[in-house]
């Protein structure tokens, strides 16, 4: 091997060096990048601005989904007994300054919260109902008997009920036991077609002059019939006994001024 051989080689391996340690480089740089632009957004996340409920005197603050909840301890446990038991009990959350709730929606308990405020009545509707009863049934606050209240109230002939809602409410009462809600709900299914209830209905067609249905379709929501298969088979057989008493009786009276039809409910 001659000098001009080495030579050549040994530039070649101090140029591959040089490579190798240029990539090695801009990898290093592309994590330091990558680092502080993930702490960037792990701090905007976690620096959401507060909400503040209104309550006159703020002394502890829920932390939910990084979101800032600012309360008040004696409000709260004047509604709550688990509340009760959290600030004045021998628990770390006695004297904690903030507090976090896990597994958790931020929304939901904004919206349950609003409830306790003392200079705001906040109204149950058919929009908040399914957020708050969970976190009332857990809290074990009055409130959930107010949820059951308003959700057997709905269970009426024109309340703008769908099935799907109503179907949402059953799964709901079973899950916490609302069994008062339960039978009225029961007794309101009895009264509506029972394909319907599993997400069937028929759409008239053509109608001759005598009032004859000469066509119709049948249009499916698999959605709602895949709920009505959710509800425990105990209560879809309550259902389904209520449903032959009404039509035993609509039967015994066909000739009578007494006959009620069946409710009419949109599907969702």
């Amino acid at each position: 091997m001659n000098f001009f051989e080495t030579t050549s080689e040994t530039e070649s391996t101090t140029d591959g060096f040089k490579i190798l340690v240029r990539i090695i480089l801009l990898f290093d740089l592309s994590i330091k990048y990558y680092c502080n632009y993930a702490s960037d957004m792990q701090t905007k996340r976690t620096t959401k601005r507060p909400i503040n409920l209104g309550f006159p005197v703020s002394n502890v603050t829920f932390i939910v989904e990084d979101q800032r909840i600012h309360v008040n301890k004696a409000t709260l446990s004047g509604n709550s007994p688990v509340f009760n038991a959290m600030f004045n009990g021998h628990f770390k959350e006695r004297t904690a300054k903030e507090i976090v709730l896990q597994g958790k929606k931020a929304a939901d308990v904004v919206e349950f919260l609003k409830f306790f405020h003392p200079m705001k009545k906040q109204s149950i509707t058919e929009d908040n109902v399914l957020q708050i009863l969970p976190l009332a049934h857990e809290y074990q606050c009055d409130l959930l008997t107010e949820c059951e209240n308003f959700m057997t109230n709905m269970c009426k002939p024109n309340t703008q009920l769908t099935v799907s809602t109503l179907l949402d409410f059953i799964l709901t009462g079973e899950m916490y036991g609302l069994t008062r809600f339960l039978k009225v709900a029961v007794e309101f299914c009895a009264h509506v077609d029972f394909e319907l209830l599993n997400g069937k209905k028929i759409q008239m067609g053509f109608i001759d002059e005598y009032g004859n249905c000469l066509s119709y379709h049948k249009a499916e929501d698999y959605t709602i019939a895949e709920k009505f298969l959710e509800i425990e088979s105990e209560t879809r057989y309550a259902i389904a006994e209520k449903r032959l008493q009404y039509l035993e009786w609509k039967t015994k009276l066909c000739k009578s001024d007494a006959l009620k039809d069946d409710y009419t409910i949109p599907l969702s």
